[in-house]
């Protein structure tokens, strides 16, 4: 069996992740209130806090709990993506990268730093602490995908079967990442401004403005064509 990993899998860590988001029955629509429903939102997404939530949306546990899975759910198959990893039948792949991204989202650090009034909406800003787990394994991820390529060259693969090679790569990944999550922090704090939404029976953020906060939660890096790294908290 012979496969190329290919180092440019994983050149761009973007994760992009569609939450389903619940709109806020008008019980208030003060400064306060449009800060604890952004605040609860980001709790309950990445934190599975739940009372804050359930309290201000009104909706049940059970869908609360949905929207926290929902995003794990997809985190880890974006991991898995990521690094060109395919699930194996009869293993446990996904369920660990599913632990994994848990994880991970309890490195999450965010605060709302201001609200404020403009001429027909309010705009929230968040200050998120981007995680930086993907940053600094990159470099044992790309030793580590070059040492597979060097093993299939030197034909250490050969003999196995398309299952077992994926398995052991996929291992591999977890391990670097895993063991990366005691060391994981975050970077500098990145501003968001978003804008609440009134159509006058709900208030809430639209879909892009809540990809805008996502897209900060994890800090990852793209090969600049010089060679040199660049950080998505950089950017911002």
């Amino acid at each position: 069996m012979k496969s190329y990993l290919k180092e440019s899998s994983i050149a761009i860590l973007i994760l992009t992740l569609l939450i389903s988001l619940c709109g806020c029955k008008l019980m208030g629509n003060t400064k306060k209130d449009y800060e604890n429903y952004v605040q609860a939102l980001m709790d309950v997404n990445y934190k599975a806090y739940y009372d804050n939530y359930l309290t201000i949306t009104g909706v049940e546990l059970s869908e609360a709990e949905t929207v926290y899975n929902e995003g794990i759910t997809n985190l880890a198959d974006q991991l898995m993506s990521t690094y060109g990893i395919q699930d194996v039948d009869g293993s446990d792949l996904h369920e660990q990268f599913e632990e994994l991204a848990r994880n991970i989202y309890n490195h999450a650090s965010y605060e709302i730093t201001s609200v404020d009034k403009m001429d027909t909406s309010y705009q929230v800003t968040v200050t998120i602490y981007p995680i930086d787990i993907l940053a600094i394994t990159y470099p044992d991820i790309v030793q580590y995908i070059q040492d597979m390529n060097s093993k299939v060259d030197q034909g250490v693969y050969n003999d196995y079967e398309l299952d077992d090679y994926r398995l052991e790569y996929a291992e591999g990944i977890l391990q670097i990442l895993n063991d990366a999550l005691n060391r994981t922090g975050n970077s500098e704090g990145v501003p968001v401004t978003v804008t609440i939404q009134d159509n006058g029976e709900y208030y809430y953020i639209s879909d892009n403005d809540f990809l805008a906060l996502d897209r900060v939660i994890l800090d990852f890096v793209t090969v600049n064509d010089d060679g040199t790294l660049s950080h998505s908290s950089d950017a911002e």
